[in-house]
């Protein structure tokens, strides 16, 4: 595939060519993110994520783990190796 010109409006925007849109699979409505490297722009396809429905087994393991515990996120590593310690008595 050869590298097409293209052309900036005067309000910043531009038609990827149909070839290119074609072989990425790219439609109306889909999203591209724009990379920066020096004097270099790269559009990338992003994958969207679909939310997950009221149905999905994971919603049956949310609060599963939950200790009552409050400080879990600042006390971690104390926590860890307070159950490590436990787990050596055994």
């Amino acid at each position: 595939m050869s590298n097409p010109l293209v052309r900036l409006t005067s309000k910043g925007q531009m038609t990827i060519p149909q070839s290119i849109r074609e072989t990425l699979g790219l439609k109306a409505g889909d999203y591209l993110t724009i990379l920066v490297d020096e004097d270099e722009i790269r559009l990338k396809k992003v994958q969207p994520v679909k939310p997950l429905s009221k149905e999905d087994p994971i919603w049956k393991l949310v609060g599963a783990g939950n200790s009552g515990l409050k400080d879990v996120a600042a006390k971690h590593d104390h926590y860890l190796a307070e159950g490590e310690v436990e787990r050596w008595k055994k």
